[in-house]
């Protein structure tokens, strides 16, 4: 099962397309854009599920 501990952990999207597979850490997991963020952006992994990780921009995170 996934580890709480990827929350935070921010990658490069390589791709614009809404899903995708990414290398952390020598493991391969899916992930999903869960907003605007586009290939080249900085984002980071919000949600972590059995299935994908859930990923935004890190601007789209912050809690004023």
């Amino acid at each position: 099962m996934l580890d709480d501990r990827l929350l935070g952990t921010t990658f490069i999207l390589p791709t614009s397309t809404r899903q995708g597979e990414i290398t952390l850490y020598g493991i391969h997991y899916h992930y999903r854009v869960n907003d605007d963020a586009v290939a080249g952006d900085i984002v980071v992994v919000s949600t972590v599920s059995p299935l994908f990780l859930g990923v935004v921009k890190p601007e789209h995170r912050l809690k004023y």
